[in-house]
């Protein structure tokens, strides 16, 4: 850590903000990014290929804009509590299966973006995989393959 005394903020500002917005909804493309551009204001998008897929040639345009693009896993698991998922439940997940989700959308954003994601945020916020004593956390998968992991 800097100490305060020796930190200087560049142009004299005096705090920082840092925008992140998950899943890649279809309204990122035409609301959300030329707001965004219009105030010089970058962001973090933790998406799925899926969504990127949908609108590529917007989300190409985000990169070169100067956005961060962040791994948010092939199919946004979540706990099994929420109707949505029921058919996709981190509960009836394995580590092995959520090293493919992490490893699945990394490489499908390097094919599509050019990117290596090196952030990820947790679908839902939930770190947990598996049902009762089985429970564990995928939290090391994410450690050893990004540099930052996002709750809620």
């Amino acid at each position: 850590m800097i100490p305060a005394s020796t930190f200087h903020w560049p142009a004299r500002k005096q705090a920082a903000v840092s925008l992140s917005f998950d899943d890649g909804r279809p309204s990122v493309i035409g609301r959300g990014l030329p707001i965004l551009n219009r105030h010089g204001i970058r962001g973090t998008f933790y998406v799925l290929p899926s969504a990127v897929e949908q609108r590529l040639p917007g989300w190409r345009q985000a990169v070169a804009d100067g956005h961060e693009i962040g791994n948010h896993t092939l199919s946004h698991p979540c706990s099994c509590s929420y109707d949505f998922s029921a058919r996709n439940a981190l509960e009836d997940f394995t580590l092995e299966r959520m090293e493919h989700e992490l490893s699945g959308a990394s490489e499908a954003l390097m094919q599509r973006l050019g990117v290596t994601p090196s952030t990820f945020a947790y679908p839902c916020g939930q770190s947990f995989i598996g049902r009762g004593e089985g429970v564990s956390s995928y939290v090391p998968l994410v450690a050893r393959r990004f540099s930052i992991g996002r709750g809620e």
